[in-house]
């Protein structure tokens, strides 16, 4: 049987990634599960896996290549079986193994076109003003300058008399795009998703002030590998439980509940911040989740994440409690309807009862998006929230 090797669908938003890098060549023999090659999105580079045992026979994508979604990159079969004729960039409409299904999208250009974009900002001087009777320019180099917005006026023709020949735009294309290289496609696509959240979601945060004795109790007495981030995570999946609107996505302007709880977890990695997402939080105990976030975040900062572990994302967790931050706002991750910002446990005036104590505590900020989720049920979710930490049994 022949087995389609399929990029998935990461979320609604990712619309394109890069085939980085090929770990397997045509011939290797495979295993399910095994890393075949990386593929670089707007959060991290991640793999994509073997979905049965057999051989790589065809290699469809070559590195460095920026394709869709669904994109068929490899055939894996036995040794023996004939394979059909497959077009580069051929698409699947479906999603690959274990993936949610997705609008079908635009597939991208061929690996070999020259960008149909005019050149990043930062790469070029100016839009092209010259004009074919300023200065002595070949139709074809003057057509491809208007196309690219080359400034001709900082080309070096190469033709008699100093004539701009194609072949001198193209090196100023070349250049152009060498000297941007440093700045990651995943860096930018992510300052483009930031910008896109805060600018088209209307966000509404919430504030709540959380006593942390009880967790602070509770992990004295826990494995070694147990964080505050484990318990946390705990009780943000028994919260959604109890308050299943704050659970799922914005699609087709509308937002969509969802009945399980894949949390996103906010990383620091080499790369920058990642988000890679536990899943099933609705069926895991404490142990369960701490395990998972080990290898989760260990692989995250090695760069290994498979490209399953980036997507489906619920709800979002964002701890920036190992550092020194009393509270912050964090953006929204779309398509997904609220993200959880929480400071440093510190000690704070507290009121107990009708006494002013000092206590351990944290600040806990809620970002919803707006158009789903109204300032009574944000209260609703953070006094759960609260009422869980301070009384979690674990």
């Amino acid at each position: 049987m022949i087995h389609e090797i399929v990029v998935p669908i990461l979320d609604q938003t990712t619309t394109e990634v890069t085939l980085v890098r090929w770990l397997k060549r045509e011939g290797d023999d495979v295993q399910q599960g095994e890393a075949l090659c990386e593929i670089e999105t707007d959060k991290a580079t991640a793999e994509i896996e073997a979905s049965a045992d057999g051989v790589l026979r065809r290699i469809l994508i070559a590195e460095n290549t920026p394709i869709p979604p669904l994109t068929v990159v490899a055939l894996v079969s036995a040794s023996d079986e004939a394979l059909p004729d497959f077009d580069p960039f051929y698409r699947t409409d479906r999603a690959a193994p274990g993936e949610r299904a997705a609008p079908k999208r635009v597939s991208a250009g061929g690996p070999d076109e020259i960008p149909t974009q005019p050149i990043q900002k930062q790469a070029r001087p100016i839009l092209a003003r010259a004009t074919r009777g300023e200065m002595p320019i070949s139709p074809r180099a003057a057509r491809l300058a208007q196309e690219k917005g080359i400034d001709v006026t900082h080309v070096t023709g190469s033709g008699p008399g100093g004539r701009i020949l194609e072949e001198d735009v193209l090196r100023v294309i070349e250049q152009a795009l060498a000297s941007s290289a440093g700045t990651s496609r995943a860096a930018q696509a992510k300052a483009e998703r930031v910008s896109q959240s805060w600018q088209t979601i209307p966000h509404f945060y919430t504030t709540i002030t959380i006593d942390m004795s009880h967790v602070m109790e509770l992990k004295q007495r826990a494995p070694v590998l147990t964080t505050y981030t484990d318990y946390i995570a705990l009780s943000i999946a028994l919260s959604l439980r109890q308050n299943p609107i704050l659970n799922g996505h914005w699609l087709n302007d509308a937002p969509v509940m969802l009945p399980e709880i894949f949390l996103g977890l906010v990383v620091q990695a080499e790369r920058g911040l990642m988000i890679p997402v536990l899943s099933d939080m609705h069926r895991r105990s404490l142990a369960d989740i701490t395990a998972a976030r080990v290898r989760l975040v260990k692989t995250a900062r090695e760069g290994k994440l498979p490209a399953a572990a980036l997507s489906g994302a619920t709800f979002t967790l964002s701890n920036l409690g190992p550092g020194n931050i009393d509270s912050f706002t964090a953006i929204i991750n779309p398509p997904e309807l609220a993200i959880l910002s929480v400071g440093s446990i510190k000690p704070r005036p507290h009121v107990v009862g009708d006494k002013l104590e000092i206590r351990p505590t944290a600040i806990f900020t809620l970002g919803v998006d707006h158009r789903a989720i109204d300032g009574a049920q944000s209260a609703t979710f953070l006094e759960t929230l609260k009422d869980c930490l301070e009384t979690l049994q674990a």
